[in-house]
């Protein structure tokens, strides 16, 4: 039986209309919404309802603050209250940077009014603290090396903000330092990518901001959570009342470790991560951090109808799913938001996002279907192999097939994400009818065609 852990991603999840197939009237989408619009309009913001729910909507410059610090939290929040409606029972919730105001939250710590003043507070205290005033770049690099890199530029206003795993952490700091951080970066071959953000996050020079948020909130009826919470913040289960104020006194000041909290419920048995927002933030990062055995999906991969949400969250797919989805994360120009403390896109920017792939599903397209036509004999032919590996790729993903040239970079030149690379590696399998690889095997690392087949040469010759 799969142990599920619920994730809350941060901004980098926002998706306009994402909500529209789900807010039919006294749905737990629109009592999430109302809510939450109640305590946006109090602080004289914009309501998020109109923009979560249309089709199509055109963020207004005011709507897009709204979107930016509560619009994650909306969607998160009212897709978990969805999900419990839809029988989907996850035995830990945890959520990566202002996720763990949202899980806190799903898990009954405060209500949805409560978890949007604070998230408001928040805001508040940024714009009004000195230190705060900043930005947060992505390093392609693993947490100790941008430590490294934090020490050698030597600027004070520099904090390592979050680790994400192997090939991805965040730095915080003034703009000036950023900038000196990021000519660095490159000059070491690293890339990096500027976030759309005006404040610092998880940096320890917050303490006068953290001053000022905490008295801001201090009001607020709090309670141990209902449901198991791990945070990345504190390294450990929030269990108590006195563990959400820890949360919350922590969360502007100290890093989020989320490639050591997947590692630490992965080694408790948890095997099943569902991503409870709109897109894959958080689900393109499990493949990177936890071994192939590792489920993950996300409950919202575009816009969904009912009947579609309820067959995902319902656990039809989670218990289905024939190969574990091995996710990595997006370089930069792919379509997916970069999972941080901000999105990397502004929500005007985010307003026509390309869609997302549905981790949870593991039969065919129709387009692939047309390029797999059943199971067959690996061909002996280096060059045959090569052609059908193209023609599937070609229709899986609707390029032109000349683009995958043997050694053409699937994720770095083509920006075929790992949860798309790994979905179409389940099909070849089954195609070829051949065995699953080693658990510490991570199909994302396989980065072209001609690596490609020499992985599935192997698997047919047992070696």
């Amino acid at each position: 039986m799969a142990q599920t852990v619920l994730l809350f991603p941060g901004p980098g999840s926002f998706l306009p209309g994402a909500l529209s197939g789900l807010a039919s009237p006294d749905s737990a989408t629109v009592r999430t919404l109302e809510a939450i619009d109640t305590v946006a309009v109090q602080y004289g913001w914009r309501p998020l309802t109109p923009v979560l729910t249309s089709a199509s909507p055109a963020p207004t410059p005011d709507e897009e603050r709204s979107l930016l610090w509560l619009g994650f939290f909306a969607t998160s929040l009212a897709l978990a209250h969805e999900s419990r409606e839809a029988k989907l029972e996850p035995e830990v919730l945890m959520g990566h940077s202002g996720g763990e105001i949202t899980a806190l939250a799903a898990a009954g710590a405060f209500s949805a009014a409560d978890g949007a003043r604070i998230l408001i507070e928040r805001v508040r205290a940024l714009a009004a603290s000195e230190t705060a005033v900043g930005t947060m770049t992505v390093l392609d690099a693993v947490g100790r090396r941008a430590a490294g890199l934090i020490a050698a530029v030597g600027d004070r206003s520099l904090a390592l903000a979050v680790e994400n795993g192997p090939r991805q952490s965040v730095v915080s700091g003034q703009s000036t330092a950023i900038a000196r951080l990021e000519a660095a970066a490159t000059a070491l071959g690293w890339r990096s990518r500027r976030l759309a953000m005006p404040y610092t996050l998880h940096n320890p020079q917050l303490a006068d901001a953290t001053a000022g948020f905490l008295e801001a909130i201090a009001d607020l009826p709090l309670r141990g959570p209902r449901m198991p919470v791990y945070s990345p913040l504190l390294k450990k289960f929030v269990v108590s009342t006195a563990d959400v104020r820890e949360v919350l006194a922590v969360h502007l000041t100290r890093p989020v470790e989320f490639g050591q909290a997947l590692h630490r419920l992965h080694e408790e048995g948890f095997d099943q991560f569902v991503e409870c927002g709109a897109r894959s933030v958080l689900a393109d990062l499990v493949g990177d951090v936890l071994p192939l055995a590792a489920r993950a999906l996300s409950l919202m991969p575009r816009r969904l109808t009912r009947e579609e949400f309820n067959e995902l969250a319902g656990g039809q797919r989670l218990s289905d799913a024939a190969v574990p989805v091995d996710t990595g994360l997006p370089q930069v120009g792919t379509p997916a938001p970069v999972p941080d403390p901000a999105p990397a896109t502004s929500p005007s920017q985010a307003a026509a996002p390309a869609p997302a792939p549905d981790a949870g599903r593991t039969q065919p397209t129709p387009a692939a279907n047309s390029a797999e036509p059943g199971t067959e004999s690996l061909p002996a032919d280096d060059e045959e192999l090569h052609r059908q590996l193209r023609t599937v790729y070609a229709s899986v993903l609707q390029y032109p097939e000349d683009v995958f040239t043997p050694d053409a970079d699937l994720e770095g030149d083509l920006g075929v994400s790992s949860i798309k690379q790994t979905e179409i590696f389940a099909r070849l399998l089954d195609r070829f009818d051949l065995p699953t690889p080693s658990a510490d095997t991570r199909v994302s690392a396989y980065r072209n065609l001609a690596r490609i087949a020499g992985l599935l040469r192997s698997l047919a010759d047992g070696s």
